[in-house]
């Protein structure tokens, strides 16, 4: 069975271990359950909302998906939230932008973050934490949030989910989606994480085309019920617990 995987950072955590990696770790309790003979796992990551349905359509035309894992994020929300951006083109030159959807001036979902590079490649260096550097940046937040780019950021999340959906439901596609993880270094963005979650939540279809797991209930172990439920896909709608895949938020 051909299991694809789309997310950010879980499957190419840097610090864990190949074997450790969460996508790995889903593959081998899949096969434990002893439902599935053997599991193949292709991983697609989006930064975008415009371009995630066409790699999983072109993940599926190169074979044919079995089982399609699809996880919220609030990274996209949070760079659409933002009222000023910063982001490289696609000659890798640091621009400055404002987020201004309702003048249709959207420059997160103009560049991928996975393609272009900066036109001076340099060693990543995070910069400190600071209570002025978070206020600042919750600042920028809600000046996004007072014009209106939260609600166009769930909207956009509302249509990429249908669309997915749809897809699935038309190549008979397994689909299940894992709500976003908390954020607990930043009580704002765990805020939007949980209110991405109820937005998406409450939007999807009481049907079976469609598993929802809620990371917001009592954590469980971090795969086992995922796996079970890819396993199953005859089972009901339920939610269960999920970890976030580290302490501090995978944000850029």
């Amino acid at each position: 069975m051909k299991l694809t995987v789309v997310g950010g950072c879980f499957p190419v955590q840097h610090n864990i271990s190949q074997a450790g990696l969460y996508h790995q770790t889903l593959k081998r309790e899949l096969q434990q359950t002893g439902r599935v003979a053997a599991v193949e796992v292709d991983v697609i990551r989006y930064e975008r909302f415009q371009n995630c349905l066409a790699k999983i359509a072109a993940s599926h035309a190169r074979q044919p998906i079995g089982a399609l894992l699809f996880h919220l994020r609030a990274e996209p929300v949070l760079r659409l939230l933002k009222l000023y951006y910063r982001y490289l083109d696609d000659a890798g030159r640091l621009r400055h932008a404002l987020n201004l959807p309702f003048l249709q001036l959207v420059q997160p979902e103009k560049y991928d973050l996975l393609t272009v590079r900066p036109r001076t490649p340099a060693p990543i260096v995070p910069r400190p934490e600071t209570p002025r550097r978070r206020r600042l940046r919750e600042l920028n937040y809600r000046a996004g949030y007072v014009l209106g780019n939260r609600r166009f950021a769930f909207r956009q999340y509302e249509r990429l989910v249908n669309s997915i959906l749809e897809f699935c439901t038309r190549h008979a596609i397994p689909l299940v989606i894992i709500g976003p993880v908390s954020r607990p270094a930043s009580v704002y963005e765990n805020q939007l994480s949980a209110a991405l979650h109820e937005y998406i939540a409450s939007r999807l279809p009481a049907s079976a085309a469609v598993q929802y797991l809620n990371p917001w209930a009592k954590p469980t172990s971090r795969a086992s019920r995922c796996s079970s439920k890819m396993a199953s896909t005859s089972a009901p709608p339920g939610t269960t617990g999920w970890r976030p895949c580290c302490t501090r938020p995978c944000f850029r």
